[in-house]
């Protein structure tokens, strides 16, 4: 009778433990699924603030608003002197592209020492890489797709000869005094 009790509770503690692995996987699958199904998270209609004084002349701010990266880049002295350089751009003018009115063309922003793209390049929407002027070997700098390598100027311009055809889209955007950019409805 013993070595039957002790039969039973063998079975009995297999089946909890194959009840218990079940139940894992099952939660798992559960998890999975959902993260899978999960699209990203939709911030359309959210309002972006930008601290600028956090942006050293020379760097950029980069962020998400969107679903899209932004960059917010502090040009110094060097990122504006070398926009007048390009010749070789395909719209050198920057009179074509997505950008808002009453853009200081062609340095495509309101303050010359500001500039704000989507940090996506406009072939595959890979993300773009910033290229100090300084830094800059047989060019003059900007930004750098990290998938192809595609060429943009520090205005954003798309440079010619590459797979990428357009310039950087510049989306909405003003200014609150001399401290904050504000993006408002991607």
């Amino acid at each position: 009778m013993q070595a039957e009790n002790e039969s039973l509770a063998r079975v009995r503690i297999r089946a909890l433990m194959k009840l218990m692995v079940l139940a894992a996987a099952l939660l798992l699958m559960v998890v999975m699924l959902g993260y899978a199904f999960s699209g990203p998270v939709d911030t359309r209609g959210e309002t972006l603030r930008v601290d600028l004084g956090e942006i050293a002349p020379g760097e950029a701010g980069r962020f998400v608003h969107g679903n899209r990266h932004v960059l917010v880049v502090h040009r110094d002295a060097a990122w504006q002197a070398a926009l007048a350089d390009d010749d070789e751009l395909v719209d050198p003018g920057a009179r074509r592209g997505q950008q808002p009115d009453g853009l200081d063309l062609p340095l495509r922003s309101f303050r010359p020492e500001w500039l704000v793209v989507i940090g996506e390049g406009t072939d595959l929407g890979c993300e773009l890489d910033l290229v100090h002027p300084d830094d800059a070997e047989d060019w003059s700098g900007g930004f750098v797709d990290r998938c192809r390598g595609g060429r943009y100027d520090g205005a954003g311009r798309v440079y010619a000869e590459q797979s990428a055809r357009r310039n950087l889209p510049i989306p909405d955007y003003r200014f609150v005094g001399d401290e904050q950019l504000i993006l408002e409805n991607p």
